[in-house]
């Protein structure tokens, strides 16, 4: 049962009448029955691995708000976080090491002994695993009371609008609105509803109907450059509307349950910067490895050069959380070196804006760094995308060729698309960017639209569901699921 299903809206829709019909002391052995349903549902393998985890996480806090000292708080501490890493280390990246320790062997000519292990990765661990270690680090810092409740403490763990693919959300914002006696309101249900339509939206004819497009350039060893060019453009739509579909779901979900999620995208691909770019994509994980690695890393550190060090390890922890390979390695030390060098050469930058004249049109100046942006993205994605280092690196040279981003190779490399898939993608594409465009300029699309004509803002919505059942594809799991 995935949220892209009849299934979990028929399922959701029962959790929801219920939800409101019982009394608020009940709620939580509703919730949590739901969550462990749903996990059930997709990784039933691994219930007990989550059930065990938030025992552990629930014991620990106390343990730690128990200790005397802060030495021995931070010692009870270390360990929670110790146990809670390898359980997340053995699932998501033992093979990795173990290939790893194998291939420098053979190179070496070394004896390595060691077999390839059948592991299958739990799904949402690396998420849950963030959600606990941010609880211990909290408690640890006294920013934070533990939670004695075991039942809300388990909601707060596995709660099943989030649980797949976050936000990761903080104790102390998500815990307290578990507790508070929530009210059936129309504004709360009209809200979430248009938030799960522009979801599947958006996963569905957008991001689930450029994945095979990509795909076959992908998984084409002999695709040109332009195609490689292309493809990776589309990657980074895809890759957006996908993930922030599952985002858009999740707060739709939360919020017809009266709770409110962390926003986890703010329009990324309008970034003028990297550092923008990462205020604005996967918010709830940037604020995570800010507030949990960086800031821990920089403590005491007053030389850039050492504050550059700390940026480009979290990038590191960053592209290792994404993925057990290297290429995933490689991007997030691709993303540390963007941080880094866009640091050291902003003064330099800024005088040859003002050299070119270029920031005399603020406006044109501020779409050419949304443009080189979005272009550095895209090529870090390169190696997101690929399925190995070798072609990573392969594909990325295809990337950084002249020769590839001739307009006629780009024209040429539209034949990806048929006819149809291509009209029907540019239709839907266009319309989120109108989405886009009303939100830069409004605080909010949907509260734009409902101060809109009746007719105007019921066509809109008809328009997402119709569009959705006709021209939707299925069938594709959301990328950030695997993580």
């Amino acid at each position: 049962m995935t949220f892209i299903s009849i299934e979990f809206l028929l399922f959701f829709a029962v959790i929801v009448f219920v939800y409101y019909s019982i009394p608020h002391r009940w709620r939580w052995v509703l919730l949590l029955a739901a969550s462990y349903s749903f996990y059930a549902s997709l990784s039933g393998y691994f219930v007990f691995l989550l059930l065990t985890s938030t025992a552990f996480s629930y014991v620990t806090g106390i343990l730690i708000e128990k200790q005397e000292t802060k030495k021995q708080k931070k010692k009870v501490m270390l360990v929670g976080i110790g146990v809670l890493l390898f359980f997340l280390g053995w699932f998501k990246y033992f093979n990795f090491v173990n290939d790893s320790l194998r291939a420098i062997s053979a190179y070496l000519n070394v004896n390595y002994t060691i077999p390839y292990q059948e592991i299958i990765l739990p799904i949402a661990i690396s998420f849950y695993t963030f959600q606990a270690v941010s609880y211990l680090v909290d408690i640890y810092r006294g920013k934070l009371k533990a939670e004695r409740h075991y039942g809300y403490f388990s909601i707060y763990f596995a709660f099943f609008p989030q649980l797949v693919a976050g936000p990761i959300e903080r104790a102390k914002k998500l815990l307290p609105q578990f507790k508070v006696e929530q009210t059936l309101k129309y504004e709360n249900l009209s809200y979430g509803m248009k938030r799960i339509a522009w979801g599947f939206f958006k996963k569905t004819l957008i991001a689930d109907r450029l994945a095979p497009i990509v795909a076959s350039v992908y998984d084409n060893p002999d695709a040109t450059g332009s195609q490689i060019v292309l493809a990776t453009i589309l990657f980074s739509v895809q890759l957006y509307a996908d993930f922030s579909a599952l985002s858009d779901i999740a707060i739709g979900c939360a919020r017809m349950l009266g709770i409110k999620l962390t926003e986890n995208f703010k329009q990324p691909h309008f970034a003028t910067s990297i550092g923008d770019f990462w205020n604005r994509w996967h918010i709830t994980f940037s604020t995570w490895l800010r507030d949990y690695i960086f800031v821990p890393l920089c403590k005491g550190k007053k030389k850039r050069s050492e504050i550059y060090v700390a940026i480009i390890i979290t990038f590191l922890i960053s592209g290792i959380w994404h993925g057990a390979a290297w290429s995933f390695v490689f991007w997030g030390l691709i993303h540390g070196f963007y941080r880094v060098f866009g640091d050291h050469t902003k003064q330099a930058r800024g005088k040859m804006a003002s050299f070119i004249y270029l920031d005399r049109n603020p406006t044109f100046h501020k779409w050419v760094k949304i443009a080189i942006t979005f272009l550095l993205v895209c090529f870090s994605r390169v190696f997101f995308r690929s399925d190995s280092v070798t072609a990573a690196f392969t594909n990325a040279q295809l990337f950084l060729t002249p020769s590839s981003w001739r307009p006629s190779g780009i024209i040429e490399a539209f034949e990806i698309f048929s006819l149809l898939d291509l009209a029907i993608f540019a239709f839907f594409f266009i319309v989120m960017q109108l989405f886009h465009y009303v939100e830069r300029k409004n605080t909010s699309t949907w509260n734009w639209l409902s101060q809109r004509p009746i007719f105007a803002r019921y066509a809109v919505y008809v328009l997402i569901v119709v569009s959705v059942l006709v021209f939707g594809a299925t069938g594709q799991g959301f990328v950030y699921g695997g993580f």
